[in-house]
């Protein structure tokens, strides 16, 4: 785990051993759903959110200064690197909503039910935006209104609060029935740690005085600019840490029993995630 001390090169290098640790199963875990035959609604989006996130990691991986024979190029793209972090935290979010939160069957329906209704009616807006028109139009908005449908007929729907309800009467469907903090509670997940790395991240991937003031004072290769490229790797962590122990929850059959080093790595970062021990990830 990472420390207040000045960062270093061994130390970076031990982050990213530990990153390696978890993105190598992650990847094994991704290649072992390859070929299984899934028909529940969860579990299909589940594999595309597990996969979308293990891209993301191996991206940033990709990214990430590495030092081997000292060719790493002296540009180091921190904004790329927090913007792909802040992807994959925000995946896990999703990910977690929609398949790993332990809720009834009846909610399932309809979070995946609103989700997608989202979805229609958030690409409606966009095509009519630019003027679009024509049948795949007709048809996009004829599958959101039997969507809207379906999940104001459903058993749960009266369950949902007033302004969810009111919202989808609307065509205004949020993606998600609960708030950030609620979720991040039904995850397991310190809410305050979750502001934190989404907002730190943030400010790096906007052009904002924050971001630029920084990087003006740091260059590649030197500790300021090295602290800035680990952080993304260390708030990536506890997510993709939680995302490999929720999907093997999900797919009990294909968890294989990992290295002690693997195995305590991924519980120390859920357990960063879940109490946010204090001076990690700074």
């Amino acid at each position: 785990m990472a420390n207040n001390n000045k960062m270093t090169v061994s130390r970076y290098s031990a982050i990213l051993a530990e990153y390696d640790l978890l993105l190598e199963e992650a990847c094994g875990f991704s290649r072992r759903l390859t070929g299984r035959k899934v028909v529940e609604t969860h579990l299909i989006w589940a594999e595309v959110i597990f996969t979308k996130m293990v891209c993301h990691a191996i991206s940033l991986r990709r990214i990430a200064p590495t030092f081997h024979n000292g060719s790493d190029p002296e540009l180091w793209d921190i904004g790329a690197a927090c913007a792909v972090a802040r992807t994959l935290v925000e995946s896990f979010d999703a990910l977690a909503y929609i398949a790993l939160q332990a809720v009834t069957d009846p909610e399932r329906e309809m979070r995946i039910l609103l989700w997608e209704l989202h979805d229609k009616e958030h690409r409606l807006t966009m095509l009519e935006g630019i003027g679009a028109a024509g049948p795949d139009i007709d048809r996009l908005r004829d599958d959101a209104n039997m969507l809207r449908d379906a999940a104001m007929a459903h058993s749960f729907y009266g369950r949902l609060s007033k302004k969810v309800q009111q919202k989808t009467t609307a065509g205004e469907t949020p993606a998600y029935i609960q708030i950030q903090k609620d979720r991040n509670q039904s995850s397991g997940i310190n809410h305050d740690y979750y502001l934190s790395v989404t907002m730190q991240l943030s400010q790096y991937v906007h052009t904002l005085p924050f971001a630029l003031s920084q990087l003006r004072l740091t260059q590649a290769r030197d500790p300021g600019a090295l602290q800035i490229m680990s952080l993304p790797l260390q708030f990536s962590m506890p997510f993709m840490a939680k995302a490999i122990e929720g999907m093997g929850k999900l797919w009990p059959a294909l968890r294989i029993k990992l290295p002690e080093d693997t195995q305590r790595t991924i519980d120390v970062w859920i357990l960063l995630a879940a109490h946010r021990v204090k001076g990690a990830g700074n």
